[in-house]
């Protein structure tokens, strides 16, 4: 069979002419008489005037041949060959070659990448044999034996030129490529071509060759914003060095010689017929063989558009990321672009890709709310109907660490990240804080309340249908989400105790000091509700939030590190009022607000929340592993009529999510602290009844015991109640 690459060289070895040395008479000036015998060649004595003129020739040859070296050293002077310090070689040697800043997640998964232009930096211990074979072999294939400069490809150049042919081949060695793009123009004049052996000589006298060939695959441009080799592989394969094939190696090998005029992205035919010659050249020199060699030609490239990565697994997340490492590195570096640094995040891709999915399945029920905002006015008068938007966020209650974000709907259409820079009503989901602040201050959930209307200044709270005018324990109140209780009970502890309740839970965003706050009117933060809620996850003790766990550099070293959770804890509320919390928000789902999700209540807890005109709708809840919230509303604040709350538009996705990530975090019952108890008590009349519900209560804070003809009457107008609570 033909080989087709037998026709692009000469793999005979000839031999080498013989020299036609003198031979050793005429070496020694003897020379053969006509007779056959040996005479000594013996010149004549010159004369006088012969001497003189002898003389004379030799003194001005030697002033020529002296001026001649003068000139060409004052010459190389003044070219600077002569002035070869260590500074300009210090610029190749101690030059950081860029590379891109890396995002991981908690696995050490890549899930995004900061720069400016597009490096991607690998030793070259873990550039792929392959392709540093190709790049030899096209590039460079005495680049291990020769002194920084290959003297028979300069002169073979020299004498293509001299004939007035272009040459195919170039003259520079991969050593004078690095110090002319580091210290030279790219003028192709002899005085450059001068200073380019000469320093790539000296360089070779500094660095190891190792050294110089990672600087050269790491440094070159090589087309479609690609800056070296690793970032060549993942800009036209999208795949990462190490999993290059040899016929993809050829072919980015190919790209150093002119990246613009082999783009495969522009230039297929071109770059395939440049990966021919690459494989021509590793065939010549025996690197492959002729089996190998049409394997690769055959085998077809299969390019792949660039996706950024930052947009593909958790895009808010990973603005989020540049925003903290920003501000975690400031006073060592402006901004993060190509400065080669590993962040090292908490981001769980298995719970990023659950909550992703929980807000896109929701998406039909959420188009169809949208009719139900109230419209907007468009340029010609038209109605708009705000699109609703949605997010969610989810922390670890132990550790602080954000596990999930997803800032909207669609990162494409808006990349505003609403888990972190929208500031809204929490409605509802604030009167944890009010509670929880009475039960710490001897107030039980069997305290009675009469449910009135009540009135400040033109505010007047509402309450569900059916409960005014009636009486009501402070449990029921909590999971019914009254208005007035709330309230009243507020007005008794006082707002200002009220507002340092919610900064010791979590809350940094400003509070405004007004009776509305105890409902919810001040705007804060996602971050601020997982906080508050995780705290109350995690029996009183809360967590300061971290996103990042370490930044290092490329190298490894560690650069910033968080601290561990033990100290960035702090005790907000006491285990048991901790738990009584979380008992009251297991009611919320068993049998209140959140009753549509009440199959979670044997292991979850939350509070549904619902702001005025139900801009905002929230469902803030957790287990003893995860604290997550959600949000639904639109970024123009407008409401959304008919029967939408936090229960029917957040609380789906929330349980979604909450139902798909227990099964990979545990389910496990929340621990009872020393110091509390349970009782059947009456819902409404609080009093212990056996058909009542389980209520939890600091021990010696026990609910009082009612005449049975009491019991007997609120039975007839409440009924009896199941106990939703097995353990």
């Amino acid at each position: 069979m033909n080989d087709p690459f037998t026709k692009d060289r000469d793999l005979r070895h000839r031999s080498a002419t013989p020299t036609r040395w003198p031979s050793a008479y005429a070496q020694a000036g003897l020379n053969r008489s006509h007779s056959g015998q040996l005479s000594l060649r013996n010149a004549r004595p010159s004369s006088s005037l012969v001497g003189s003129f002898l003389r004379v020739i030799a003194v001005c040859i030697t002033i020529g041949v002296v001026g001649a070296v003068a000139g060409v050293w004052i010459w190389l002077g003044n070219i600077g060959v002569l002035n070869l310090d260590a500074e300009r070689l210090r610029l190749i040697t101690t030059k950081r070659a860029p590379d891109n800043t890396l995002v991981y997640d908690r696995n050490g998964e890549q899930i995004g990448e900061f720069f400016s232009t597009y490096h991607v930096y690998t030793p070259l211990a873990e550039v792929p044999k392959h392709l540093i074979d190709a790049l030899l072999a096209t590039e460079d294939k005495d680049f291990y034996t020769h002194p920084g400069f290959d003297l028979r490809a300069i002169t073979r150049a020299g004498v293509v030129r001299l004939r007035g042919q272009e040459t195919r081949q170039g003259a520079s060695t991969i050593t004078q490529q690095v110090v002319r793009h580091f210290l030279l123009t790219r003028d192709k004049t002899i005085t450059r071509k001068v200073q380019e052996i000469a320093l790539a000589w000296h360089l070779e006298q500094k660095v190891p060759k190792a050294q110089i060939l990672e600087i050269y695959v790491n440094t070159f441009f090589l087309g479609n914003g690609a800056y070296g080799v690793g970032a060549a592989a993942w800009r036209y394969f999208g795949k990462p060095l190490k999993d290059l094939e040899p016929h993809e190696s050829a072919l980015i090998a190919g790209l150093f010689q002119s990246p613009s005029r082999f783009n495969p992205t522009r230039h297929p035919e071109r770059a395939k017929a440049r990966q021919r010659q690459v494989i021509r050249s590793l065939l010549a020199n025996r690197t492959i063989t002729s089996a190998e060699a049409r394997a690769m030609v055959r085998k077809p490239l299969v390019y792949k558009t660039y996706e950024p990565l930052n947009e593909k697994v958790a895009p808010w997340f990973v603005d989020h990321i540049r925003e903290e490492a920003t501000r975690l590195m400031q006073g060592r570096m402006r901004n993060l672009d190509g400065r080669g640094l590993r962040i090292h995040t908490t981001l769980d891709s298995n719970l990023q890709s659950m909550a992703e999915r929980a807000i896109a399945d929701a998406g039909p029920d959420l188009e169809k709310a949208r009719r139900r905002t109230t419209p907007l006015r468009g340029p010609k008068g038209e109605r708009i109907y705000s699109e609703i938007e949605a997010a969610l966020m989810t922390v670890d209650p132990k550790t602080g660490e954000v596990l999930a974000m997803v800032g909207g709907r669609d990162y494409a259409k808006t990349q505003f990240n609403r888990t972190t820079a929208a500031l809204r009503s929490p409605g509802s989901s604030f009167k944890p804080v009010v509670f929880s602040l009475a039960l710490q201050n001897g107030r039980r959930w069997s305290d009675m309340l009469f449910v009135s209307p009540i009135n400040f200044d033109s505010y007047r709270p509402r309450n569900p249908t059916g409960d005014f005018l009636t009486e009501t324990t402070l449990l029921r109140a909590f999971f019914r989400s009254m208005n007035t209780p709330t309230v009243e009970l507020g007005q008794s502890l006082g707002l200002a105790r009220v507002i340092d309740q919610a900064k010791r839970l979590g809350i940094r965003s400003p509070i405004k000091n007004e009776i509305g706050t105890m409902l919810g009117s001040s705007d804060v933060t996602m971050p601020d509700l997982a906080r508050m809620f995780s705290a109350f996850a995690n029996s009183g003790r809360l967590v300061e939030q971290t996103s990042i766990t370490r930044i290092t550099d490329r190298a490894g070293k560690e650069l910033w590190a968080v601290p561990p959770p033990a100290r960035r804890t702090t005790d907000a509320i006491s285990p048991q009022v901790a738990f009584l919390m979380t008992q009251g928000m297991r009611n919320v789902l068993a049998m209140g607000t959140g009753f549509r999700s009440a199959a979670l209540a044997d292991f979850a807890a939350g509070k549904t929340g619902t702001a005025n005109n139900s801009t905002d709708n929230w469902f803030s809840g957790y287990t003893t592993e995860l604290a997550t919230v959600v949000w639904v509303g639109t970024d123009q604040h407008v409401g959304i009529h008919g029967e939408d709350t936090g229960a029917t538009l957040a609380l789906p996705i929330w349980d979604d999510f909450m139902t798909k990530a227990s099964t990979l975090r545990p389910r496990k019952s929340f621990p009872v602290p020393a110091g509390v108890m349970a009782a059947r008590v009456h819902p409404n009349y609080g009093h212990v009844s056996s058909s009542g519900i389980r209520m939890w209560f600091m021990r010696g804070r026990e609910p009082e015991s009612r005449p049975s003809a009491l019991e007997a009457l609120s039975h007839s107008k409440t009924g009896a109640y199941r106990d939703v609570f097995a353990n």
